[in-house]
């Protein structure tokens, strides 16, 4: 399976945010279940890593860290984080591919994919074959953790830090001021939103102190309810998907590459 043309548009248009997206993954919240991954899963892979989500964690337990993204600036910003946060420079593998193109990744025992990057991703190709590169590049029994925006019975949608469903749709306002230090100036971003039954329209525009606007983007995402991410993950050829609440908004899909087959 190889990147369509829309990832390749989506990877590109990251190029110019990455100045922005070390201060934007600062605020994500880590998932609930990390920390106990990380006692029995020392060798993690954050796949896509954007600059690197959850680094701090990792490197508290020693973990060595695969890096995965397809923009080349952004896994530049990644690891010089890793380096930052104390990840030994022999312990970071830095890799640029799409998921679509991974290679088996075979020093790996825990995959993070974070900050709702599946919904991302299944805007440009389907969830399940999407799902399945992943699974084809993992060798047996590793685990796969990943936040996900998810809808609930009733409509309701998961919240997170670039999407509030109690907002008002279609309308740009405040969403967070950057830290000069972590954005290289103070920057504002601010955003409006759209939900189209299963499809969420972020709109980014990061604003500096005159009122000028430095760059501005979109994020689309596909929206699943539970069952539809467990059966997407299932027909992969994942095991034990299980599916529960996590932090700061977004949900957590953990599971397995089977112990007993390989793709």
């Amino acid at each position: 399976m190889t990147a369509t043309s829309d990832a390749v548009t989506v990877v590109g248009a990251y190029a110019q945010r990455a100045p922005f997206a070390r201060a934007e993954a600062a605020a994500v919240r880590r998932p609930r279940l990390l920390r106990g991954l990380l006692r029995t899963g020392p060798r993690v892979a954050e796949i896509p890593c954007g600059t690197g989500h959850f680094l701090a964690e990792y490197v508290q337990t020693g973990a060595a860290v695969t890096l995965v993204d397809a923009c080349p600036e952004m896994l530049v910003a990644a690891a010089e984080h890793a380096v930052n946060v104390g990840v030994p420079v022999e312990r970071t593998v830095p890799t640029v591919a799409y998921l679509q193109e991974l290679e088996l990744l075979a020093e790996v025992d825990l995959v993070v994919v974070p900050n709702a990057a599946i919904n991302q991703l299944a805007r440009q190709s389907s969830l399940t074959d999407m799902l399945t590169a992943l699974r084809q590049a993992l060798r047996p029994s590793v685990e796969v953790l990943a936040q996900v925006v998810c809808t609930h019975p009733g409509g309701g949608v998961d919240s997170a830090t670039f999407y509030d469903a109690a907002r008002q749709h279609r309308v740009w306002f405040p969403d967070r001021w950057f830290d000069p230090a972590d954005a290289g100036g103070a920057v504002l971003r601010r955003r409006r939103q759209h939900r189209d039954d299963d499809r969420l329209r972020i709109e980014f525009d990061y604003i500096d102190p005159s009122g000028h606007s430095l760059h501005a983007t979109t994020v689309e995402l596909a929206l699943f309810s539970a069952q539809q991410l467990r059966d997407a993950f299932t027909a992969a050829g994942f095991a034990h998907v299980r599916f529960l609440p996590g932090q700061g908004g977004l949900s957590e899909v953990l599971a397995t590459t089977d112990p007993g087959a390989e793709l």
